[in-house]
């Protein structure tokens, strides 16, 4: 008991300093001494660098990166704060990736300062921030994002060399679409003379088709007597997104990513079969496979699954109302979750099998897919059926990934980029490997994201009459690597041919 309250009184007085810095970063010389003490031994408090704590549950697993993924823009805000008030400015490249809604955590933060720096300062799990005293060149106009200062988006543009355009072009092209207007930027190039930025500027919005935007920043350069030759700052033969003006930078970087990604999706499968000349014998097939699918799919998520468990759900032998047992039993709740989504799963396609538009197959009975899976939970009283409808209210974090899922507030939008890429999609796999790819890039949900993710890459085999393909838990490791290079490192070949590879183990 007397333990209990020296922890419940330390964790009151740390909570009042992150409650203070707003995010769960805490300074030493904010605490006392004894409670440092006492709840970096209780795993309550971890180190990040000399000085500096984070706040976490004492159950995180060692080597586990997502707590400090979570916190690292906070613990940057924070300490940027501390040491330079507001006299410090990231880099124009880290700013346009916060512009460009990049959900990558990089191994590198660049900052402009006022003073010090010089050397790099590394952070946790092989991350670091890179401080340089700049004065004269610390940007006039800042904004802020997150609470952290960085360039507009405008005068990034202007700021950035070449090399970011060829290193990174998707972002580079979606912070170019989201200028709304010419004048945003001939402001930013007049005032600051950046004549070698508007031949970049006006040689980038030339490769991306965009003449008006051409024509406009001209207008506006030749006002002031300037004339600028185009400079193309891009090494790629062709953008990846249709010539819009975009307001959201999630749903441009799901249709960029789409663009780029199909055609070394299609060299990695065979062609498509063709819609099933024989339906229902496909759907028997599918239901053979089904014990040995479930058995996988939720072993992959760290359930405790057996062939027993998994016959007793589909025989109907499970019933929590009349066996506690049953009802305290979080591995048959997910088992029986499973196989009632799968029988919604074994609905939509047969619409697929007859033809129907997988896109708008996909928007119209994902919801049913989601809440068969957790219905029996809320029969079980853990969760409301409330808690079922729409999409997740709260950020989430993928375990040992740089790659942060969307915020909450660009969910609806993402998912009708989704839909909408699968419906105009024409080649099955592109639909299947991109579906469950972008669809956990999206991670819509709070939790099922995995198993409904890998529903979708089968459904949308089955739109092409490929056969069922099982992720098996024996190749659980690749199969997380290869999502993890697609997410983090723009690299989807590694999944495609991962799936290709579990398809062919399915001959």
């Amino acid at each position: 008991m007397k333990s209990t309250k020296k922890l419940t009184d330390a964790l009151a007085r740390v909570g009042k300093s992150a409650k203070i810095n707003n995010g769960n970063i805490i300074r030493s010389q904010q605490i006392l001494r004894a409670d440092r003490e006492f709840l970096v031994r209780t795993k309550w408090l971890q180190e990040v660098i000399k000085g500096w704590y984070l706040l976490v549950k004492p159950d995180t697993a060692l080597g586990d990166s997502v707590s400090w993924y979570a916190n690292f823009w906070d613990f940057l805000r924070i300490y940027l704060e501390h040491h330079f008030g507001e006299n410090y400015c990231l880099s124009a490249e880290d700013s346009l990736d916060l512009h460009a809604g990049s959900l990558i955590i990089p191994k590198q933060v660049v900052v402009i300062s006022s003073r010090g720096g010089g050397a790099p300062q590394g952070l946790p799990f092989d991350t670091s921030v890179f401080i340089y005293a700049d004065p004269d060149n610390l940007p006039e106009e800042k904004v802020r994002f997150q609470g952290l200062q960085i360039m507009p988006l405008p005068y990034a543009l202007c700021k950035v060399s070449a090399t970011y355009f060829q290193k990174y072009p998707k972002d580079a092209e979606i912070a170019l679409r989201l200028v709304r207007a010419s004048s945003e930027l001939s402001k930013v190039i007049v005032k600051y003379h950046f004549k070698s930025a508007a031949a970049r500027l006006l040689g980038a919005y030339a490769f991306l088709g965009d003449r008006t935007m051409v024509e406009a920043l001209n207008d506006d350069l030749l006002m002031q007597g300037w004339k600028i030759k185009e400079e193309n700052p891009f090494l790629l033969s062709a953008p990846t997104l249709p010539g819009i003006k975009i307001q959201s930078p999630y749903v441009a970087r799901i249709y960029s990513l789409w663009s780029d990604f199909r055609e070394k999706v299609i060299s990695c499968f065979p062609t498509a079969p063709g819609l099933p000349k024989n339906p229902q014998g496909y759907m028997d097939h599918i239901k053979e496979l089904y014990e040995k699918d479930a058995y996988n799919s939720l072993s992959i998520e760290g359930f405790q699954v057996d062939d027993d468990l998994i016959e007793k759900v589909q025989n109907h032998h499970w019933n929590p109302d009349l066996h506690l047992e049953d009802r305290n039993e979080k591995n048959a709740l997910a088992a029986r979750g499973y196989y009632e989504a799968f029988c919604e799963v074994k609905k939509s396609l047969l619409q697929l099998c007859n033809g129907s538009n997988p896109g708008e197959v996909v928007e119209k009975d994902l919801k049913r897919w989601y809440q068969s899976l957790f219905v029996p939970s809320v029969r079980a009283g853990i969760l409301r059926q409330e808690d079922l409808l729409g999409y997740r209210r709260g950020q989430v974090y993928i375990r040992n990934s740089r790659h942060i899922p969307l915020p909450k507030e660009a969910l609806i939008d993402a998912m009708e980029a989704l839909f909408s890429c699968l419906g105009k999609e024409p080649h099955a796999a592109v639909r299947a490997v991109l579906g469950h790819y972008i669809f956990v890039f999206i991670h819509p949900y709070m939790d099922g994201n995995g198993r409904i993710g890998r529903f979708l890459m089968n459904a949308m085999f089955a739109s092409g009459g490929y056969r069922w393909t099982i992720v098996h838990m024996k190749h659980r490791k690749a199969y997380l690597e290869a999502l993890e290079a697609a997410s983090a490192e723009e690299n989807i070949e590694p999944f495609a041919r991962f799936i290709a590879d579990e398809m062919k183990d399915e001959t």
